[in-house]
C-alpha cells in the first residue's frame, strides 16, 4: 500500500504540533537577604526522609522531605521539619517541574522557607532557597554552595537591592553566609 506524499506531510505537521519546545521555570531572583526577609523559618539540618506521594484526587505528585533540626537560625525551634514540594516519581510515573531541585537522604541544608499548609512548609523562590552545606574533609569547618539553577530563566536581572543576582553562590563560609544573610543577626 502507497501512502501519498501529501498524506504523510500532513501527519507529520500534525504530529509536529504536538511536540512542546521544552521551556525553563521563570523566576524572580532573591538574594539571600531577601529570601531571609520573607522566610519565616531558616534552618540548617540533614534530610531524614523522602516520599513522594499523589495528591487526594489523583493529580498531582509531591514530594514530602522531613528535615532533622541541627540550628534555627530564624523562627521557631524544633526537631524535625515537614518541606512539601511539586514533583516527584509514585510508581511508574514521574511529575516533573522545572527548576525544583531533588532530595537526598543524608545531605545538609541550609533551607529559607515560608509557610505552605498547616504544619508544613515550601522552599522561598523554588529552587532559590535551597542550599547544600559542604564540609571540609580536615576541618570539618562548614560552607555554603549552591549549583547553578536549572532548566530556570530569571526575569531581572537584579534583585531589589540593586546588585546582580548570581545564579549559583560560590563556596562560603556558612557562618559569614548566614550573618549576611540575616542582617548581622
Amino acid at each position: 500500500m502507497r501512502i501519498p506524499i501529501a498524506a504523510l506531510f500532513v501527519s507529520f505537521v500534525l504530529l509536529s504540533s504536538l511536540a512542546v519546545a521544552p521551556r525553563a521555570t521563570e523566576l524572580s531572583p532573591m538574594t539571600p537577604r531577601e529570601m531571609a526577609a520573607h522566610a519565616d523559618l531558616v534552618i540548617r539540618g540533614n534530610v531524614a526522609r523522602v516520599q513522594s506521594f499523589w495528591n487526594d484526587k489523583h493529580t498531582k505528585i509531591f514530594t514530602k522531605a522531613v528535615i532533622a533540626v541541627a540550628e534555627t537560625y530564624k523562627g521557631n525551634n524544633s526537631s524535625s521539619v515537614e518541606v512539601l514540594q511539586l514533583g516527584g516519581i509514585v510508581g511508574n510515573v514521574k511529575m516533573t517541574v522545572e527548576g525544583a531541585f531533588q532530595w537526598r537522604e543524608g545531605e545538609e541544608v541550609l533551607l529559607f522557607l515560608e509557610p505552605y499548609a498547616q504544619g508544613v512548609h515550601q522552599v522561598i523562590g523554588l529552587s532559590q532557597g535551597k542550599f547544600a552545606i559542604e564540609r571540609d574533609q580536615k576541618t570539618g569547618a562548614a560552607f555554603v554552595s549552591r549549583p547553578a539553577l536549572v532548566d530556570v530563566k530569571l526575569v531581572q536581572q537584579q534583585a531589589s537591592e540593586g546588585k546582580p543576582v548570581p545564579a549559583s553562590v560560590e563556596r562560603v563560609p556558612l557562618a559569614r553566609f548566614v550573618q549576611e544573610a540575616l542582617g548581622g543577626k
